[in-house]
């Protein structure tokens, strides 16, 4: 009964989420991008970090592209996440530069994601 609840909530707070960023110009969106990637590129655990897991961003969705270029640029480890077709598992993959993005094959929602059958390094499944 639980997880149902919790299900429910997340479904509503995803459309709550989704209607605040469709009220945004896309000139709000892009200057509220470009502080919360100056706020992750600053953090101590980023500047840490050696392998990073980040999402590919929509049309709709904070912009991360600059993130994944600086990930690359600091000779980091980039993650994209890789959904299975009609499931809801899904694995974080090596990207191999940010270049590597606009090749890669897109999924019904128009999002790039490595091919099932494009075997790569998995985040979670790796020594580091």
């Amino acid at each position: 009964m639980a997880a149902v609840t919790v299900n429910s909530a997340k479904r509503g707070l995803r459309a709550e989420l989704k209607q605040r960023l469709r009220a945004l110009s896309a000139e709000e969106r892009l200057r509220q991008s470009l502080l919360l990637t100056q706020k992750v590129i600053a953090h101590n655990q980023y500047q840490n970090s050696k392998r990073i897991s980040i999402f590919l961003s929509m049309q709709d969705e904070v912009e991360t592209e600059v993130i994944i270029k600086d990930i690359f640029k600091q000779g980091k480890i980039c993650f994209i996440p890789r959904y299975q077709f009609q499931s809801n598992h899904m694995d974080m993959v090596r990207l191999t530069s940010s270049e590597e993005i606009a090749l890669l094959p897109k999924t019904s929602w128009n999002i790039h994601q490595p091919g099932e059958g494009d075997v790569r390094e998995e985040a979670l499944s790796t020594v580091f």
